[in-house]
This record gives C-alpha cells, structure tokens and sequence, in this order.
C-alpha cells in the first residue's frame, strides 16, 4: 500500500504584469508518493521550475499569483507564513536548484556554509559536522574534500558546485527531494553517480524525489513515473516505462524523438560511404542540417589552412586554502590543441577536468601561468594598443556555462545584448545596437519582445540562448561554448545546434564546444579533444568516439552515459 507524501490540486500560477496576470501554469494535479520519484518533463517554459518553486513558497508574492492546495504529509502549505514554511523547509523537503551558484554566498568558503547548514538542524559540534561534510562530499563524487571544502563557489566548476548543492540538500536526511535539474552541469559518469545516489537514498532511506528535468536519459534510469508539461498544462503523465516506449500525445513523441543517440555520426558516415545517402545529417539534434567537413583539419590539428584558436603548452596553476593548508592546484597541465579555421573542436572530461579554466583561458579572460593561446595568430599578451585589444576580444567570445550569473540582474535583456556591440565598435549608435539586438534574439528563436525582459523573468534555457546572442552580437570570428545547452530541453537544444551550425557556415565561425553531453558533441563535433585532471588524454575525429581504439578515460566517459 502506497501513502501519497506530496498532494498538488488545480495548482494555477500567474504572473503580475502592468495591467493584467499572465498565467504560466494552469489547474496542474498530481501526487507523489512515499519512496517515489516523480519527473516532469517539458520544454522551457513550460512551467516546470514555476511549479516546484511553488510547492516551497518561493515565488514572490507581490508579482506572482498562486492557487489551488499543494499538501506535504497532510499538511496545507499554501498560504502558510514564511516562519511556518521555514519547518517543512529543509528537514521536510529540501530543493536543489537549477542554477547552483545562485544557492551558495559568494563570501563564503563551502566549509562555512556546510557547517551551517548541517549545525542549524543537528546542533552537532564543527569537527562532528565537518565529518559528515566530508562524507557526504565524497557520497556525490568529490574525492578532494580538504580543497572543496577550503574553496569559494568561484574556484569550482559548475559541475563541483552543483554536487555540492546536492550534498547540501541531502545531508539533513528530508522526507522529499525537489531536484530542477540536478545533473544539468555534470558530466555522464558523475550524473551517473549522482541520480545513483538518489536511487540509494530511495531504497535505503525511503527517500522521495520530485525530478525536474529535459533529459529524458535521466527520465528512463531515475524515475518510477512521469509528467510531460507544455505550455502550464499536463498533456501526458504514466510510468515512465509505458510513456517513453509509447507515447501517446504528438508532443511527448516530439521531445523523444528530438533526444540524440550515441552513434548516429558514424551511422550516418557509414551511410554516405555505402553510398546510401547524398549527405551527412545528424540524428536528433542536427535533422535536416548538413555537416560540411572541416577542411582541411585532421586527427592530430594538422593541415594546411590557418588555425583559428592555438593553445601550446597552457599550464594554470590556483593556489587553494590558506596558512598551513595552503597549496598550489594545477587545473590546466601542459595542454596543446588547435582549432583550424571552420572547425568545431568538441572538448569533454569529467566536472573538475579543466574544461571551464581552459575556456576562460582560450578568451583572454583569465591568463595562463604559463604557455599561449593565440587566436588568428595574436595572443591577448602580446597585444598593446586598446584598439588591438578590442579586436582581440572581438574575434573570440565565451558563452558562459551559467548564463544566470553571465547576465545583469539589473539590465533588460536588449540591453545586454546591445553593450558588447558598442563597446566593441559593432555598432555605431545605441538605436543601432538594440535594433541589432532585437534580430538576435530572432535567430535564437526568442521573440523580439523579450527583449524588454529582465531576466529573472526568463527560464533557464531562456537565458542560455540570451548568453549566446549576446555572444554573438561583437561578430565573433571564434566562439568559445561552453555547455551552450545543458540548461536546454531536447528540442531546444536541437534548435540552438542548428543554429550554430547555420551561423557556422554563414558567418565562417570556429567553435570550441565544451559539453558533457557525449551524444551532442558526437554529433555536432568534427574533432574530440578530452581532458582528464587538467591534462589532454587524445584527440580524434568525432566518428571514432566509440571506437575500440579509445583511451581509458574516454571508454569510462562512453560507459557512463545513460541509455
């Protein structure tokens, strides 16, 4: 016999605009029970995130409207006040957040803030709670406690950020979960571990999860059932087994058949060599989009035309901790790479890689402790005059893996997007440079009035494709992507890709793409370089991924990926 821990009843949710409520979800029902996890699925937007901050009361009340009856354990949490909230929160239902860095202070080491967090509920003692710190460190995939603990949020990667939130939220033992989108930023084996973990809590602990995601790989491994949401309505919900292998509804049958499959690349190369096919076309994320060789680029970044980006022996040293405990960390070790000219180069290794420190260093944002990166021959070093600066900086541009942090609270999202044009001499008038703008948001398939938006209002995968267009509004020659769609359900994620692969061939740009996703980078990737504790393991033709020929790291990557 099942006992419902989590009860949602015609849950309705509005937004306050000037002169009316825009609703965002409408009249929702659903349970989830004791020992169960529940997923909702849907594209962004379709009120996913809404619904779960919801269920905590963290929507704010002067711009949002809520109604219906949400019941944890019996207990009526609609219209309780903060102080009554504040006992369900964190002992009852604790929430991991999509976006990790805006759940950690920024002031603050991670030990300070776990020895909060576990002090506040266990009134234990700082060396018993640093006990349980490290314990449930290493429970989510991070080995190195000493200098996770020693750190700021800024010094891990989103990927070691986001297991540490959920190390937070589930070391006080709640009776339910809600998790947006928990292994968002996580590589395959740690996202692995990770949803593994919550498995283990379920069956060991009776542990309740309500899963927000787009990934439907995770929908299959984790969940006992499923909710598929469009546009603030459910349109499908069942086990999972019976929704995923017969969907009944066009959209559920949409978003499955939009998910990427490792292999599809060499598939299709296989295809066009049999002579069964005119041209190569992706499976899920590149349909209907041709993928033209990268010239002359081959295995090893040898080849006669100019190279776009040339990292050679980059070496990035951080020195971690304080007094005593003070340390020097290598995130980067002798690494060498190139992209040639209309290449895009896939990058990938496990969070905590180097992956972000390297991306950082490629767009002259942060400088190597030793070795050059140079983009069209020019190294942001060797630059002297303001004006080769700026052309620098114009050349290569970084979207951001948070694009949440990425963006100004305080600036409407045209705005945003017009700065980097005039500061970077795109354009040559403010009217110009919003008017520039506005059509980026277009080719992200934003609408133009989005634009008067500030992006608390937008959803995740909303600001992703912000953090793009603005990348894109200084005429890049190279973009450097780093996890340009992790934050992106399937179907947007194979909207931005055919994006960039348009842009690619229009605009004559080379990408580093920097993801987790091993299917998305075998299928948009003409080369693979991976990266393993800040050394590069090899470097391949994206085709031979799966091949047997590969390295132990990227075989455990490959083995990782769920199915």
């Amino acid at each position: 016999m099942t006992t419902t821990l989590l009860q949602v009843d015609e849950l309705r949710i509005g937004f306050r605009g000037r002169r009316e409520v825009t609703p965002v979800v409408e009249g929702i029902s659903f349970h989830v029970d004791r020992g169960e996890i529940l997923a909702i699925v849907g594209e962004s937007g379709s009120g996913k995130s809404v619904t779960a901050s919801a269920v905590l009361g963290l929507l704010p009340e002067r711009s949002s409207t809520v109604s219906g009856s949400v019941r944890f354990a019996g207990r009526e949490l609609l219209g309780l006040s903060e102080r009554s909230l504040n006992t369900v929160r964190g002992s009852g239902i604790t929430m991991v957040f999509q976006n990790p860095l805006t759940s950690l202070d920024p002031s603050f080491r991670i030990r300070s803030q776990f020895l909060e967090v576990i002090r506040s509920r266990r009134g234990v003692g700082e060396e018993e709670a640093l006990a349980v710190a490290s314990r449930w460190l290493e429970t989510v995939g991070l080995s190195d406690t000493e200098r996770v603990l020693g750190s700021f949020p800024h010094e891990l990667s989103g990927g070691m950020r986001q297991r540490v939130v959920i190390a937070f939220a589930a070391v006080n033992e709640p009776d339910l979960i809600i998790a947006d989108e928990p292994t968002t930023a996580l590589d395959s084996t740690v996202q692995k571990q990770v949803l593994d973990l919550l498995l283990s809590l379920r069956r060991d602990r009776g542990l309740s999860v309500l899963l927000i995601t787009h990934d439907f790989g995770v929908v299959s491994h984790t969940s006992d059932r499923v909710i598929v949401m469009r546009a603030g309505r459910i349109v499908e919900s069942g086990r999972t087994a019976d929704v995923l292998a017969d969907p009944r509804h066009d959209y559920t049958r949409t978003l499955v058949g939009a998910v990427p499959t490792l292999g599809s690349r060499a598939a299709a190369a296989g295809a066009v060599v049999s002579g069964s096919s005119a041209g190569v076309t992706t499976a899920g994320v590149g349909a209907g989009v041709s993928r033209p060789p990268a010239g002359a680029a081959t295995a090893d970044g040898s080849g006669a035309d100019e190279d776009a980006l040339r990292a050679e022996h980059v070496v990035k040293s951080f020195d971690v901790g304080s007094g005593r405990r003070r340390r020097t960390f290598r995130a980067v070790d002798d690494v060498s790479f190139s992209v040639r000219r209309g290449e895009v180069l896939g990058l990938i290794g496990e969070s905590g890689s180097g992956k972000s420190t390297l991306a950082r260093i490629a767009t002259g944002l942060v400088p190597p402790s030793s070795g050059s990166v140079t983009v069209f021959g020019r190294s942001a070093e060797q630059l002297g005059s303001a004006a080769e600066r700026r052309r620098f900086r114009r050349d290569v541009q970084l979207v951001f893996q948070d694009a949440s942090s990425a963006l100004n609270p305080r600036r409407r999202v045209v705005d945003q997007i017009a700065i980097p044009a005039l500061r970077l001499g795109v354009a040559t008038s403010r009217a110009e440079a919003r008017e520039q703008a506005l059509s980026l948001l277009e080719s992200v398939h934003l609408p133009r009035s989005m634009g008067q938006r500030y992006p608390h209002e937008l959803s995740g995968g909303q600001r992703q494709r912000i953090g793009i267009a603005r990348a894109l509004s200084a005429r890049p020659r190279v973009l450097v992507l780093d996890e340009p769609t992790s934050a992106l359900d399937a179907s947007t994620q194979a909207q931005v890709l055919r994006l960039l692969h348009e842009l690619r061939d229009e605009l004559s740009l080379s990408y580093l793409f920097i993801s987790h996703n091993l299917s998305v980078v075998e299928s948009f990737c003409d080369r693979i370089a991976v990266l393993d504790s800040g050394a590069l393991q090899e470097v391949f033709p994206a085709e031979d991924l799966a091949s047997g020929e590969r390295g132990p790291v990227t075989r455990g990557l490959l083995d990782a990926v769920l199915r």
